[in-house]
């Protein structure tokens, strides 16, 4: 029997005491699934918990009237639903999930859940560390200005509507290993205190990184971008590492770095690497286009470069060993250490003045036409 949906005023929440995985059967409110109590069972149960309440979940089939009575109990007078440490693993929800301005405050676990409707969870707030591995989003999902304060993980989620983490911010690592967003992504204006770690992961859509703050490494090796990408503009205190990707439909790059490693990358089109302060290093990588790399003399509206970098902000080629391109086109880059290998590519061609202070114009005309070999 499923009981009926209980009234705001009977739903106030101390600590909840931890379920087992879901029977299919009604159980005893002290230990049993919630969403198989009988109503009477069920209005204690809820009637048991306040704001800050530990709720296990893990393996339930949670229906829209289960999570709206946990979320009614645990609101606090700020208006938010207030969670202690949280279980979901293996749950099910079955329809759309309003989570939106919730506040764990203890670490949190969704692995394995699957989510069948719209998720939104924008404007949440994870105090302690937060696991989504290998959750399914069935449709669109909103982290939108969510802030995660320990370390995060999406490693091996699908996302099978649009991923929206615009204006989110992570003070710790943020995982999204091996992820799958199979619709469009956007990551717009967030910012990451440490790494932004997406190795692996897949991009069916578009993908946005526009404005994106990362404080150590932005990591895309391994990474398969479907619909074309555009990273940027976008500053990394570490580098950006972009080594054995796979683009479709061309890749624009628009950051701040102190390097940009893309060896073995394949891009299916042109690409475009606007650049600041970076060494750039294309060894192996094969694009079935032109490839133009510019180096920025100004830093990018918006985005406030680390304190911590003095010195020249040029941008260094460091290798086009085995590269394969229809153009490279190079303007305002220091060539003094780039390895060309055996010969220098025929399919480069260079423009515009060294950087302040590297060589002199003649030696480094003479570098970049390999008139000095």
């Amino acid at each position: 029997m499923v009981p009926p949906e209980p009234s705001p005023a009977s739903v106030s929440w101390p600590r909840c005491s931890a379920v087992r995985r879901c029977s299919g059967r009604a159980t005893e409110p002290s230990g049993g699934c919630p969403a198989h109590l009988g109503p009477r069972e069920f209005e204690r149960f809820v009637g048991a918990l306040r704001p800050g309440a530990e709720i296990d979940l893990r393996g339930v089939t949670v229906p829209s009237w289960l999570l709206e009575a946990v979320l009614d109990a645990v609101t606090g007078p700020d208006g938010r639903p207030h969670l202690g440490r949280t279980r979901f693993d293996g749950a099910v929800l079955t329809s759309d999930a309003a989570l939106r301005g919730v506040c764990v405050e203890g670490d949190s676990s969704f692995d394995g859940a699957c989510f069948l409707g719209t998720t939104a969870l924008h404007d949440a707030r994870f105090f302690g560390n937060a696991s989504f591995r290998e959750v399914r989003f069935g449709r669109d999902v909103s982290f939108r200005r969510a802030r995660f304060h320990r370390h995060s993980s999406f490693e091996e989620a699908v996302f099978v509507g649009e991923a929206a983490f615009g204006e989110s911010s992570w003070h710790a690592d943020a995982s999204f290993r091996r992820a799958a967003f199979l619709a469009p992504a956007s990551f717009a204006r967030a910012s990451f205190g440490r790494d932004a770690a997406m190795q692996a992961a897949t991009f069916g859509g578009a993908v946005s990184f526009r404005h994106v703050r990362v404080t150590r490494h932005a990591r895309f090796e391994g990474a398969r971008f479907r619909g074309g990408t555009r990273l940027g503009p976008l500053v990394t205190g570490g580098g950006l590492g972009l080594s054995g990707a796979a683009v479709h439909g061309g890749l624009h790059v628009h950051a701040a770095a102190q390097r940009v490693t893309a060896r073995g990358a394949t891009v299916h089109g042109d690409a475009d690497f606007r650049l600041r302060r970076a060494g750039l290093d294309l060894e192996g990588a094969a694009f079935e286009g032109a490839v133009s790399v510019r180096a920025l003399p100004d830093p990018i509206p918006g985005l406030a470069e680390p304190e911590s970098w003095t010195g020249p902000a040029g941008v260094r080629l460091t290798s086009l060993l085995r590269t394969r391109a229809e153009l490279i086109h190079v303007t305002g880059v220091d060539l003094r250490e780039c390895a060309f290998g055996p010969r220098r590519p025929d399919s480069l061609r260079v423009t515009g003045d060294p950087p302040a202070g590297a060589v002199s114009r003649r030696a480094w005309l003479r570098r970049a036409t390999g008139r000095d070999r």
